[in-house]
């Protein structure tokens, strides 16, 4: 694990580096070009320890790990024990978002959404490094097995698994998928989210459309948390999309239709009963389908999922303040 620390250590030093860059020559908003380093700085050093806190604590409360009743408040002694498939990644998410917030606030002020719009695709960068990291760990980045004679049994899409037994078999290669949507989505917002976009528009999307390939690579995964049959981390990712989604219908202008403002809202909520009924029948619970049919269906959905959040996000830039 320690050569996955210093790696993932420089990468994100040369992440955070290039986004100090970035604010320092920015043009469109020059208050992101004052103390633009020591934004970056200390959102790097804010990130790796909220990062890691918070990656920890969240895997601890969504396992249930800690047993309090039985080793009472001693329990708490077993979050100084982790190693890198005790983690939560979508905590660690959230601690670096928290600490690049908490470094645009002290040092921009009244600039803070612009400073977290900058920083947008440096995360999407992140994202992809950190998923891209878990391939030194083997099979904790592949995910179910791939039926036998399937096109897809080549890298990137699937990692050869051999066995203690001596044979092999071939398995989605969620780590690189998940990274390759996180890169697509980095291209994009370098490209279509510079200027004349609304503040806040480059972050929101981002977080959604970060969000959204992950459910189907959560629903792929072998390993992670799980409640029931549903990875846990699948779930917390269609709860992003519906803030997200919330945050831009409800900051629409007064005077809009009940259906225009609402159909992606609705589109949501229908793909998510979809999506509820294509994880029965992969499990094979009241109905069952084909593994291939099922995810086709379920990349289907979330297309779909997609195309009514593009919808919403481009009417509330529409609307700029």
């Amino acid at each position: 694990m320690s050569t996955w620390l210093w790696v993932m250590a420089a990468s994100s030093a040369a992440i955070f580096a290039l986004y100090g860059l970035r604010c320092a020559r920015a043009e469109r908003i020059p208050a992101l070009r004052k103390n633009a380093w020591l934004a970056a700085a200390l959102g790097f050093v804010f990130s790796a320890l909220f990062g890691t806190v918070i990656a920890r604590v969240g895997y601890a409360l969504l396992t249930q790990e800690l047993d309090f009743e039985y080793d009472g408040i001693e329990a708490l002694a077993q979050l100084l024990e982790f190693d890198y498939d005790c983690l939560s990644f979508l905590g660690g998410a959230l601690g670096v978002f928290l600490g690049v917030l908490l470094a645009n606030r002290l040092c921009r002020k009244g600039f803070v959404m612009a400073g977290m719009d900058a920083f947008a695709p440096f995360g999407a960068l992140l994202t992809a490094a950190f998923r891209l990291g878990e391939l030194f760990f083997g099979s904790y980045g592949a995910g179910r097995r791939l039926p036998e004679e399937t096109p897809f049994a080549f890298f990137p899409f699937a990692v050869e698994i051999k066995t203690a037994a001596g044979y092999s078999y071939w398995a989605w290669n969620i780590c690189m998928l998940s990274a390759l949507f996180a890169l697509i989505w980095a291209v994009i917002a370098f490209l279509k989210l510079r200027g004349g976009t609304r503040t806040g528009l480059a972050l929101t999307s981002t977080l959604f459309f970060l969000a959204l390939p992950q459910v189907f690579c959560e629903s792929l995964r072998g390993r992670g948390i799980r409640w029931l049959f549903v990875h846990t981390e699948e779930l917390l990712c269609v709860v992003v999309l519906a803030v997200i989604l919330l945050i831009w219908i409800l900051q629409l202008r007064p005077g809009l239709s009940f259906f225009r403002r609402w159909w992606p809202m609705g589109a949501l909520i229908l793909g998510i009963g979809l999506l509820v009924g294509i994880e029965f029948a992969i499990d094979g619970k009241y109905f069952s389908l084909s593994i291939t049919v099922s995810y086709l269906l379920m990349l289907l959905v979330l297309a779909g999922i997609g195309f009514a959040g593009a919808a919403a996000a481009r009417r509330w830039n529409a609307e700029k303040p």
